[in-house]
């Protein structure tokens, strides 16, 4: 069974066997007024039919046999690996917008985001809007273009927004128009993305951030990324995390120093590219235990030892004490670099 919207036609298409069931009804572009709409398609014995928003339509077929689903439901559209098995059914594009309380006469509403074994790109440009029935155009299209040529370039349309468009052919015999075929301009780079809303240290090598969704942008965010930099260092990131579940809007960002300064920036990407917020958000991280102690050094002399040793390569913050062993029982304590062992 394949449900199919198209040309403000909904298209069900039923094989049972070697019988071929097609139920059509007519919408138009009613659909398209900014709010929800209730599909239902319902198989009784012999009877097949389609309803949406009170509209109604049924056919009789005595030879369609029972229905019996074995295989996975595929919402939207299916995977391109397996559409070769199904070239008869003519698929399209797939589905653009939104659904929910997906329903089958035995069991619950379905939850799609929690028994869907996978999901590609789902979320599109969102769910529904008001503004969105200014974009479903009947008899008020606008004329592109007149002529012979069979090819068009037009220009200034708005980024990643769906635009219906067909071809009117015309001789000495009249004039015959081509079925509506929408096509989806490609998103925008984002635009004023957030600075991160809160920074705290996990501890000196990491740091958790936290960000508002950036505002106006018209397209699919792919990832975020973070980005830290040390604070009157190079304009090179010391540390940067890509997070591709942009759902989350919170991350973790490791590979830091200890008891350093930092500015934090959020990067938004789309397919088109990706911009940096303009402002940081700073942070100092904590102090953590130093790191490579250098061992003592001696200088002899007949009665002592000249002890004293280099401070840590990595110290990881302000050294408060040292600690001297000779075989293993402390000897001094202090701040110093040097000792005499008499």
């Amino acid at each position: 069974i394949q449900i199919e919207l198209k040309s403000g036609i909904l298209n069900i298409f039923l094989k049972t066997g070697i019988v071929f069931t097609q139920v059509d009804l007519w919408l138009g572009l009613s659909y398209c007024d900014g709010k929800w709409n209730k599909v239902i398609v319902n198989k009784e014995g012999s009877v097949v039919s389609a309803s949406m928003n009170g509209l109604r339509e049924q056919t009789l077929e005595p030879r369609v046999q029972q229905l019996k689903v074995n295989s996975p439901i595929y919402v939207g559209g299916i995977p391109p690996e397996i559409q070769n098995f199904y070239k008869e059914l003519g698929l399209e594009q797939g589905f653009g917008g939104c659904m929910k309380d997906v329903k089958f006469t035995r069991g619950a509403v379905v939850n799609l985001a929690s028994v869907s074994s996978s999901a590609v790109r789902v979320n599109l440009d969102g769910c529904l809007s008001t503004d969105s029935a200014v974009n479903c155009r009947g008899n008020d299209s606008i004329l592109v273009y007149r002529g012979k040529e069979q090819s068009v370039y037009e220009s200034g349309l708005q980024p990643f927004t769906e635009y219906l468009y067909r071809v009117i052919a015309s001789n000495e015999g009249g004039s015959v128009s081509s079925v509506w075929t929408h096509v989806r301009t490609r998103e925008s780079v984002p635009q004023n993305v957030p600075t991160p809303s809160r920074v705290h240290s996990i501890n000196g090598y990491s740091i958790e951030v936290t960000w508002d969704k950036p505002a106006g942008v018209i397209g699919v965010i792919e990832k975020y990324i973070l980005k830290a930099y040390e604070e009157d260092g190079p304009s090179v990131p010391i540390a940067s995390a890509e997070l591709a579940d942009t759902s989350m809007l919170t991350g973790v960002l490791t590979g830091l120093h200890p008891f350093t300064n930092y500015t934090v920036t959020l990067t938004a990407c789309t397919l088109a590219g990706c911009t940096e917020s303009l402002h940081a958000l700073n942070i100092s991280t904590p102090q953590e235990a130093p790191q490579d102690v250098q061992p003592p050094t001696a200088i002899s002399f007949p009665t002592f030892l000249l002890m004293s040793w280099s401070p840590p390569k990595t110290p990881n913050g302000i050294i408060i004490q040292y600690t001297l062993y000779m075989d293993g029982v402390p000897i001094y304590f202090g701040n110093g670099t040097k000792y005499v062992v008499k």
